[in-house]
């Protein structure tokens, strides 16, 4: 492989991290704001 296949292979991989990065932080953002929608109560055992 070229240097050059290289260098864009990894600027790729580079910006996929970047967009999971971003999703998961949005994603975290939306759960610690309302966290009333994600948590169910816990139904009691007898």
């Amino acid at each position: 492989m070229s240097p050059m296949t290289l260098f864009y292979i990894a600027m790729l991989v580079f910006s996929l991290m970047i967009v999971g990065l971003y999703q998961s932080v949005r994603e975290f953002l939306v759960v610690s704001k309302e966290p009333s929608q994600t948590k169910k109560p816990t139904p009691v055992k007898e």
